[in-house]
């Protein structure tokens, strides 16, 4: 149960802070990128909602007890360490640059304006989903990437991955704002 306090707690302060810091902001600040190949702020939040929604259908079905372990989830001495290493590396702390699987790919053109909105009311369900779990045991279920059938996790890291990648993102979105190029309000 402590763990999900301090994750619910986590997404809290990140929906918070997108309404406090990013609400404000117009379109093209929103859509402005410092060069090609970096993302905008607007890309950012895009992202989060793309990625988290590819959990959406496995989270609601751990919600409602109708999820079931593969043989291989079940078997895979690997989960355990796969799922701290991803953890680690999508997380608030990881300095590595990642590229983002296809799948999980922002908007590549000028994204709506109400994607701060979109976002926090995308958040408020996100919480909710996870709110359902907190009965469940974290350290037994394990479950499959939307990314790649063969790599597991733990769901404990599976939330923990979720959650440290919507801070690394928010901070991303940030340091985009602190740019001395970027546009005036």
């Amino acid at each position: 149960m402590e763990l999900f306090s301090a994750w619910l707690s986590r997404l809290e302060q990140i929906k918070n802070t997108a309404q406090v810091e990013l609400s404000a902001l117009n379109s093209s600040q929103l859509n402005w990128k410092s060069a090609d190949k970096k993302w905008s702020i607007a890309q950012c939040l895009d992202h989060l909602i793309v990625s988290n929604e590819k959990y959406f259908a496995l989270l609601d079905k751990l919600a409602t007890g109708t999820y079931s372990m593969t043989f291989w989830e079940k078997y895979n001495p690997l989960s355990g360490y796969t799922g701290r290493k991803m953890a680690e590396s999508l997380g608030p702390k990881g300095i590595k640059p990642f590229v983002s699987p296809k799948i999980f790919e922002p908007g590549r053109s000028t994204i709506r304006t109400t994607i701060v909105n979109d976002f926090i009311q995308h958040q408020e369900k996100f919480i909710s989903k996870i709110l359902l779990l907190r009965d469940l045991n974290t350290d037994l279920l394990v479950v499959t990437s939307p990314v790649a059938p063969l790599i597991s996790y733990k769901l404990k890291d599976c939330i923990e991955i979720l959650v440290g990648h919507e801070e690394r993102h928010l901070l991303q979105a940030k340091r985009v704002m602190q740019l001395a190029e970027f546009p005036g309000i």
